[in-house]
């Protein structure tokens, strides 16, 4: 086994020991507090929209940088359970390689009982903040996204993973695993094309969210422009959610 995956896994079991301590939920939810108090500080910069984790309840910023192969987190809620909760992430995700995170199985979430006993709305929470360090491991592999972009392929591969970092807020999934992009392209002078939808012609988000989709695509070095359609048929449905997506929603 890769040794950096058996720190993670080595930490999982310390949270997991130490939880079980507690024999009373009040007192596992004081030990989410202290935890999140100690928490360092998140430089006032990076509490921006940017940096929010989409579909938390409460507010909820990390910020993320590879140093050496190895993600390293910081970040801040302004809610101490909250807080608690993404502390704990990081204690165990916090300096690992980029793919060890990727692929890590959380199973300390479940074997102190967090997320049952969590409220519908923060275990959504949860399951986007892990989402969200989780896409953090997949983009920032890409420290120059030049170096990938010479071939169609590549520039494929990085416009998804920017279209990944954008979630629905109200459903804790990226819009590429929700099944909300219908076409994407690149034509020879840069210009992307896509086509994508919403959940609902009533979703709250039909004017912010295409623009993120955007905002995102434009980042990339290679793309000059992007146009966007948004269109409502065919109508978006559960079917065109990825396994991943069902799975992270208990739909399976």
């Amino acid at each position: 086994m890769h040794t950096a995956q058996i720190t993670i896994d080595h930490e999982q079991e310390k949270v997991i020991e130490e939880f079980s301590q507690f024999t009373d939920w009040t007192d596992k939810y004081e030990y989410l507090i202290d935890l999140g108090k100690a928490l360092p500080a998140l430089n006032e910069k990076y509490k921006t929209e940017f940096h929010l984790v989409k579909g938390c309840q409460s507010k909820v910023w990390l910020h993320a940088f590879v140093k050496e192969d190895k993600l390293y987190l910081e970040a801040d809620s302004d809610t101490v359970i909250t807080k608690g909760i993404i502390a704990l992430l990081i204690r165990v995700l916090n300096g690992q390689e980029l793919n060890d995170i990727e692929k890590a199985d959380l199973k300390f979430i479940d074997l102190i009982g967090l997320k049952s006993h969590l409220s519908p709305t923060r275990s959504n929470g949860l399951i986007s903040m892990i989402q969200h360090i989780k896409s953090y491991a997949r983009n920032l592999d890409v420290t120059d996204p030049s170096e990938l972009s010479s071939d169609q392929a590549s520039q494929q591969e990085l416009m998804i993973r920017q279209i990944k970092e954008v979630y629905d807020p109200e459903i804790p999934v990226d819009i590429w695993e929700l099944g909300l992009i219908y076409t994407l392209g690149l034509n020879e002078n840069g210009k992307v094309q896509i086509t994508m939808t919403l959940t609902s012609p009533a979703c709250p988000v039909a004017g912010s969210l295409p623009l993120e989709v955007q905002e995102k695509l434009l980042q990339l070095p290679f793309v000059t422009d992007v146009e966007l359609t948004l269109v409502w048929a065919p109508a978006w449905n559960k079917d065109r959610m990825s396994d991943e997506a069902k799975m992270a929603l208990d739909m399976f």
